[in-house]
C-alpha cells in the first residue's frame, strides 16, 4: 500500500499522516493540537473522515510485457531497463499527486527567512569590543615600544575600524614631532 501526502480534515479535528487519520482533539474535547501548539477547543469532535486525504496511487500489479529488444541483450539488461521504467511511472503517478506545502519554518529552502543574525554575538553593540585583558597588554606594550604595540593591535582580533584608529592615535605624536624638528620649531639639545 502506498501513502499519500499528509494534511488536515475539512474541520481541522483530524490530521492525515500518509497512511492514516489522527485525532487532533484531546480525549477530553476541551484541547486541539493545530500543527504547531495545543489550544482551547470549545467545537464538536466530528467523525473520522471514512476516505484518505488524497486517495493513492496504487502500485502496478504486474509489470508490462517485455519490449522487443534483439535476442544478443542480456537478460539483466531487459530487467534493468524495465526497472526503470517503472521507476519512471512510480514518479510520474507521485508528482501527480496534490503537493501539500510545508509550514515555512520547515521549510529548508526559506530558513534564512526565519534566523536572526548579530555581528554581536548578542551583546551591545559598541565601537571599542576590546577585551579588558587586550586593552591593558597594549598600553603595557606601548609605554615601553610602541612599535610593538602596532604589531600587537594588527595581530589580535581587534575590530578593523578599531585598529586604524589607534594606530593613527599612536603615530600622529611621531609625525608631529618629525614635522617640528624638521621645520626648525621645535630644536633638540646639542
Amino acid at each position: 500500500m502506498s501513502a499519500s501526502p499528509p494534511g488536515w480534515s475539512a474541520d481541522s479535528n483530524w490530521f492525515w499522516d500518509g497512511l492514516q487519520w489522527n485525532d487532533a482533539v484531546s480525549p477530553d474535547g476541551k484541547w486541539r493540537f493545530d500543527g504547531r501548539e495545543w489550544k482551547a477547543f470549545h467545537g464538536q469532535r466530528s467523525l473520522m473522515p471514512p476516505e484518505p486525504l488524497h486517495p493513492a496511487v496504487p502500485e502496478p500489479l504486474a509489470p508490462a510485457a517485455a519490449a522487443n529488444l534483439p535476442s544478443w541483450v542480456a537478460q539483466s539488461e531487459v530487467e534493468r531497463l524495465e526497472q526503470e521504467r517503472l521507476e519512471r511511472e512510480r514518479l510520474a503517478a507521485q508528482a501527480a499527486l496534490p503537493q501539500v506545502p510545508l509550514p515555512p519554518e520547515q521549510d529548508w529552502r526559506r530558513v534564512g527567512e526565519h534566523m536572526q543574525f548579530s555581528r554581536s554575538g548578542g551583546r551591545a553593540e559598541s565601537f571599542w569590543q576590546v577585551g579588558c585583558a587586550s586593552m591593558v597588554i597594549f598600553l603595557v606594550v606601548y609605554l615601553f615600544c610602541p612599535p610593538a604595540a602596532l604589531v600587537f593591535i594588527w595581530l589580535t582580533a581587534w575590530k578593523t575600524d578599531s585598529k586604524v584608529i589607534v594606530t593613527v592615535l599612536v603615530l600622529l605624536p611621531s609625525v608631529i614631532l618629525a614635522f617640528m624638528i624638521m621645520s626648525g620649531t621645535l630644536r633638540l639639545p646639542s
